[in-house]
């Protein structure tokens, strides 16, 4: 079976970044990573693009959403926190996707991961996907690809510094399919 990702972002009001912080780093994120069929978990904040927060999950596969301890603590079963902290972030997208090629592989840690792109293309086959992903242009990225109905999720790690820039032409546009989301992320950081 092939693996899963959970991606998620969301942009607190200004007025609620601290405790949005403080909730993610002490109690959503240690709930989530800590469930079963989560492989690794991931905090990310965007350098170029929109929202500025994202989380990864990858999954065992997507059934890790529907165990009895995943469900134990989603919707309505959420924390009081929870249930206060996420109707107010702006930009929420979540994400369900399965990794278009059965592997084991993972992306790698945000400790050797210096970028982080990721792009969504709508209407993009999984072979095209794989004919970006070999491309000698894309430099030195780690790449994993996700389908979400229609949709394609492209992630690539850089090991180096890159700017989004650097990165239109050989991600921008896909078998003639311009990304409808173009993020850069470095790995979260909490600023004291």
């Amino acid at each position: 079976m092939p693996g899963g990702l959970l991606l998620v972002t969301m942009q607190p009001p200004s007025d609620m970044e601290d405790e949005f912080n403080d909730w993610y780093d002490t109690e959503h994120f240690p709930e989530r990573r800590a469930l079963p069929g989560f492989l690794s978990a991931s905090r990310w904040a965007a350098v170029e693009g929109w929202p500025r927060y994202l989380a990864l999950y990858e999954l065992d596969s997507v059934a890790a959403l529907e165990t009895p301890e995943y469900c134990a603590v989603s919707n309505d079963r959420a924390s009081p926190w929870s249930r206060r902290v996420i109707p107010r972030a702006l930009g929420r997208r979540r994400v369900v996707a399965v990794a278009t090629e059965p592997s084991t592989a993972m992306l790698p840690p945000p400790r050797r991961t210096a970028r982080l792109l990721v792009a969504r293309y709508s209407g993009l086959s999984d072979e095209a996907a794989r004919t970006a992903r070999s491309r000698p242009e894309a430099g030195p990225a780690k790449i994993r690809t996700y389908r979400a109905a229609d949709d394609l999720w492209f992630l690539a790690a850089f090991a180096r510094p890159v700017m989004l820039a650097d990165l239109i032409g050989p991600f921008g546009e896909i078998a003639d399919r311009g990304a409808t989301l173009f993020n850069l992320y470095v790995p979260y950081l909490r600023s004291e």
